[in-house]
């Protein structure tokens, strides 16, 4: 308790709390859950957290809350040990209201901790705050293992709707050639009945062509008619001249 409150402490975070006390400046931007724009500091990133990248699971969130507490707000910040990144970056602690932004991230479920050394001295808090916040689903702990879920639910639906329209297709595919072998079949038919229709009117015609023509009938003489012999009645003539019999 004397720690906390005395001078030296300076701040609750000095003891292990939840909010730094140093200058001000005002956070002109918000770029993301975990970087902004600040009179006096310009682009600055924030200690300890990382929040999700542009496109991943919660990341609009993350930019909404640190937008909605800190934007066009004057805040207090702590500068690292290391006080700027490969990026430039000034990497800073800040607070609001009495409230550290880097914790509030943390225990919301906005952020994920993230340690780089010699910045690490509320690793230990910002661990417990994690931890929380997974045990108690908050924020992405619990959304984003949804939208996991979710998101593979929608995976294996598509690819089942993938194979079914590949199966339909192929089905169409093999439906078509085998219209289409049926249709070449029944033109070969009628192919072949035109053929033969048209040989056998050929063979007709020169059969009418070769075909000899009938003996003319012959007149015998007689008053009453002639007899015409034949193989099976060679015939011949009655007494009265005016007929023919058969024997």
């Amino acid at each position: 308790m004397i720690c906390c409150m005395g001078v030296a402490c300076g701040a609750l975070a000095a003891c292990g709390g939840s909010a730094v006390d140093g200058p001000g400046a005002r956070v002109t931007r918000v770029i993301d859950g975990d970087t902004v724009d600040m009179e006096r500091l310009g682009r600055v990133r924030l200690i300890g957290v990382d929040t999700p990248e542009q496109g991943r699971c919660y990341e609009n969130a993350a930019t909404r809350f640190t937008r909605e507490r800190l934007e066009g707000r004057v805040v207090r910040f702590e500068l690292g040990v290391e006080r700027r990144d490969r990026y430039d970056r000034t990497l800073a602690y800040l607070s609001r209201e009495g409230a550290m932004h880097n914790l509030a991230l943390l225990r919301e479920g906005y952020a994920k901790v993230l340690t780089v050394p010699p910045n690490d001295r509320y690793e230990a808090t910002f661990e417990k705050a994690e931890r929380e916040a997974r045990e108690t689903d908050e924020g992405l702990w619990d959304r984003c293992d949804r939208d996991r879920i979710a998101a593979r639910r929608a995976a294996a639906r598509r690819r089942k709707r993938e194979a079914e329209a590949r199966r339909a297709a192929a089905l169409e595919r093999r439906a078509a050639r085998l219209a289409g072998r049926q249709a070449r079949a029944r033109a070969r038919r009628q192919a072949r009945s035109e053929r033969t229709a048209a040989r056998l009117e050929r063979q007709a015609e020169e059969e009418s062509l070769t075909a000899p023509e009938p003996p003319p009938e012959e007149d015998n003489g007689g008053g009453g008619g002639g007899c015409l012999p034949s193989s099976a009645c060679p015939g011949k003539r009655d007494g009265d001249g005016d007929g023919c019999y058969c024997e």
